[in-house]
């Protein structure tokens, strides 16, 4: 939703490259091998703090794949996982109260860890669905990125809940060469393959579970540090894409043309004229945010129609349909059965 992603931009923690670098060092691989191609050198592990480039992460990526003579060996190792990984995410989630929102600050701020896929997280009857679309890169890398961020969800779970974990099915939108019962056995669960969507599902009674490391105080800092690393980040390129960024980080607390002017570093008029510029308005922004936002609730929530009305600031619900109607064609009513019969007809 609004991204608008270029692979030269600095968005990957350098602990990702340096993680994988040693991993692959420690089985007999040159680290000259790994990064060949990718611009960054060993001096640069030195900095942790640095972010590098999709292009650069992809890069290393595929050295991997090219170099290990095994199809989908990742299938084959136990990941190991620690919450300094994904860095203030994972201090965020770890301090969550449940797992519900540690999920939910998950999906809200994955981008801060590196990843290069949109996150959507809902619940269908009895199942919790974690799901990943819209990835940077397809081919093999795009099913090893699929693959490694489901094969690191139960361990994680397992270390957020402190106790054991394991899904109930998966499914990946593509085919695989790889046996189906070797990936039953890594997932520990059913899985299918060539489905529409990437799914992660479990059993929605985990999403109530208390974590043994909440913490109300240091959740609401670790957060506060997400957002603001997630505006910093800037991943968007042009400036639509940017302000759209803004106004995501604070859904239901719409900021004002002046205010997204001053989170630009710009004024008000270049704002408004560069936007001119580009044959669009503050208010045609706002209002493709509002759009996207409504359609995530409707599909996502069982938040009622007034309630998405009022956290996307209109005044009467009436206003809310009659908006919807025109960006759409259907009421939030007939869009919402809609969705939920076309993802029924998906199990």
């Amino acid at each position: 939703m609004f991204h608008s992603y270029s692979l030269d931009k600095k968005a990957i923690p350098m602990s990702s490259v340096i993680s994988l670098a040693e991993r692959m060092v420690e089985k007999g691989y040159s680290l000259e091998s790994i990064l060949e191609d990718t611009g960054l050198q060993e001096i640069d592990f030195y900095n942790p703090d640095i972010r590098v480039s999709y292009r650069q992460r992809i890069q290393q990526i595929s050295n991997m794949l090219s170099i290990v003579d095994k199809p989908a060996f990742w299938l084959d190792i136990e990941p190991q996982v620690s919450i300094s990984d994904y860095g203030l995410l994972g201090y965020a989630m770890v301090s969550s109260e449940t797992l519900g929102r540690a999920i939910q600050i998950a999906v809200k701020y994955h981008k801060t860890a590196g990843a290069m896929f949109d996150l959507q997280f809902f619940r269908d009857k009895n199942e919790a669905v974690l799901r990943l679309e819209h990835f940077l890169v397809g081919g093999v890398v795009g099913q090893y990125l699929a693959e490694e961020i489901f094969l690191g969800i139960a361990p994680l779970i397992e270390l957020l809940l402190g106790k054991p974990f394991k899904p109930l099915r998966l499914a990946f939108n593509y085919q695989s060469s790889m046996p189906l019962k070797q990936y039953e056995g890594a997932f520990n669960c059913d899985v299918k393959m060539d489905q529409q969507y990437c799914d992660y599902r479990f059993d929605v009674r985990f999403l109530d579970e208390k974590l043994a490391a909440a913490d109300t105080n240091v959740a609401r800092s670790c957060e506060e540090a997400c957002r603001k690393l997630l505006i910093q980040m800037d991943i968007e390129d042009d400036l639509v894409s940017r302000i759209c960024h803004i106004l995501l980080s604070t859904p239901g607390e719409f900021p004002n043309l002046g205010m997204v002017a001053e989170s630009l570093s710009i004024g008000t008029r270049t704002l408004r004229r560069r936007l001119k510029e580009l044959g669009t308005s503050y208010q045609k922004v706002l209002d493709d945010v509002k759009k996207e936002l409504a359609i995530e609730y409707l599909q996502t929530t069982s938040l009622s129609v007034q309630e998405i009305s009022d956290l996307l600031g209109y005044s009467e619900v009436t206003n809310f349909r009659r908006a919807f109607v025109k960006w759409v064609k259907l009421s939030p009513y007939q869009y919402r059965r809609q969705a939920s019969e076309k993802n029924h007809e998906l199990l």
